[in-house]
């Protein structure tokens, strides 16, 4: 069954929204952050390669004149955070093209009012989508998954030529937090919890804040070794309890039992709504 969604959202997204890129150069700006995004990085670069997109990985400081931008997936675009709202003003009206990858979008209004035609926003759950709307009318707007569901586990965890050296770095990690991967499989279920401003604060003491101890980067490898080792502490656990929107993403492609609880914003709680409801292994929390 969960694998049955997993294909169907890949489809989803590929076909419908993306095949316009399929044997084209593109650049590609991945969204910084935490091992979240790596893991949204990560699944967007084996989504590029499944296509035969050719990506080159830029920053802000790109000269982008003519050419398709690709502005990675995630939770940028909102007022706590500005990659996404300083891509725009500064690729829009000199790139030929620019897709925003899955987002949650709030506030922003005076950018979103005046983003050109050859823009397209990409939402991944629906208030997001019903924002941009009432904003600009007239903008290119899409609904779709968060690119994380685009992830092939295997590929990463068991085929990915440097699994070893992530392995150590994983240990290493652990062991400067003082945890023993053996706790993981010990505890009925480990608590990952965010420690940042997105906390509600209602939910007590976390064990791990994985999407923090893991952030290694969205940059090609490095992204890979951050989501290797964000997957890994999910995998080894027996199940877990989190406010972090990615381990219940990871949680359910691997088929990990999860109670997911809401961020100070509410996007886990309307990407669960959207996506993540088709999976038995997570559970939203009230």
């Amino acid at each position: 069954m969960d694998r049955l969604n997993s294909r169907w959202l890949r489809q989803y997204e590929a076909i419908d929204l993306l095949r316009e890129f399929r044997n084209k150069e593109v650049l590609y700006l991945p969204n910084s952050g935490n091992a979240g995004d790596s893991l949204i990085s990560t699944a967007t670069m084996q989504f590029f390669r499944r296509l035969n997109i050719s990506y080159q990985a830029i920053t802000l400081d790109a000269n982008v004149d003519g050419k398709t931008v690709i502005l990675g997936g995630g939770g940028n675009f909102i007022p706590l955070y500005a990659t996404i709202k300083n891509a725009f003003l500064r690729f829009a009206g000199r790139a030929k093209r620019i897709v925003l990858l899955p987002h949650t979008i709030r506030g922003n209004e005076d950018v979103i009012s005046d983003l050109p035609a050859d823009v397209l926003l990409i939402c991944r759950e629906i208030p997001s989508y019903d924002h941009v709307i009432s904003v600009n009318p007239k903008c290119e707007t899409a609904l779709a998954h968060d690119m994380a569901f685009h992830l092939d586990p295997d590929e990463l965890l068991v085929n990915d030529p440097d699994a070893d050296e992530f392995q150590k770095v994983f240990l290493t990690k652990l062991a400067d937090a003082g945890v023993t991967p053996s706790a993981f499989s010990k505890r009925a279920e480990m608590r990952f919890f965010r420690t940042d401003g997105e906390s509600t604060g209602k939910h007590g003491s976390s064990d791990l804040d994985i999407s923090s101890l893991f952030e290694f980067g969205v940059w090609p490898r490095n992204s890979e070794k951050s989501s290797w080792c964000f997957l890994e502490a999910i995998r080894i656990s027996q199940a877990v309890a989190t406010d972090r929107l990615h381990v219940g993403i990871g949680s359910a492609m691997l088929g990990k039992p999860c109670k997911l609880h809401d961020n100070s914003y509410g996007k886990n709680r309307e990407v669960f709504r959207h996506s993540l409801r088709r999976w038995s292994s997570v559970s939203f929390v009230e």
